[in-house]
């Protein structure tokens, strides 16, 4: 089984997790501004208990919310 772990873009700033060894592979969806929503995601892939579904739902609020504003 693999490990996964997180790690900061230098370009872009956002935190995201991979599998350990592949810093080059983010996980899908587990780009982040902050490095605790992108290890949510790494312990959802570890198998422990997370957080993802509750960080996914007040994603889709803000967009729901910016599309509102047009």
């Amino acid at each position: 089984m693999s490990a996964y772990t997180v790690s900061k873009d230098q370009k872009s700033g956002l935190w995201y997790a991979h599998a350990k060894g592949y810093r080059h592979i983010p996980v899908f969806g587990s780009l982040s501004e902050r490095k605790s929503d992108a290890m949510e995601y790494a312990k959802m892939y570890n198998n422990l208990p997370n957080r993802v579904e509750e960080i996914e739902r007040k994603r889709k609020e803000s967009y729901l919310k910016y599309l509102a504003e047009d």
